[in-house]
C-alpha cells in the first residue's frame, strides 16, 4: 500500500498534513479505477468527468468554487491524479454529483458543477 498524497491537490495535501491522516489505495481502489476507465470507454457521454476532463468543483462546507483537470497523473497544483483519493471519486462523476471524502474530521464534501471535455 502507499500514501496517495503525493500528487494530490495542494489542498488536500494540506488537510492531511494538519489533520495527521493518511489514505491507503489498496487493490480494492486500483480495481475502483480501473472499472471506471472501462465504463468511460462504453459511454461517450461528454458530462461524465473523464482523464483530461476540466471541472469546477464547489466545496460545500467554504462554498468556494475551484478548477481541477482531472489526469492520469497529476504534473501541477491545478491538476489531480485518478489515483489519488479526490481523482478516484471525481471519475466518472457526473454534473450536479457529491463527492465525499471520509476520514478528514467530518469529511470533504464536493459538488460537480461543470465538465469541461480535455
Amino acid at each position: 500500500m502507499t500514501s496517495v498524497a503525493v500528487g494530490a491537490y495542494p489542498r488536500l495535501r494540506a488537510l492531511l498534513r494538519q489533520r495527521g491522516a493518511w489514505y491507503l489505495t489498496g487493490p480494492q481502489e486500483l480495481a475502483t479505477v480501473i472499472g471506471r476507465l472501462e465504463r468511460l470507454e462504453r459511454e461517450p457521454c461528454a458530462e461524465l468527468a473523464r482523464p483530461g476532463s476540466r471541472l469546477l468543483l464547489l466545496d460545500l462546507h467554504s462554498q468556494s468554487l475551484f478548477n481541477l483537470r482531472l489526469a492520469e497523473r497529476s504534473r501541477g497544483a491545478d491538476e489531480v491524479s485518478i489515483f489519488s483519493p479526490l481523482g478516484a471519486r471525481l471519475l466518472g462523476a457526473r454534473v450536479g454529483e457529491q463527492v465525499k471524502l471520509d476520514g478528514y474530521g467530518s469529511g470533504w464534501r464536493l459538488l460537480l458543477v461543470q465538465v469541461q471535455p480535455g
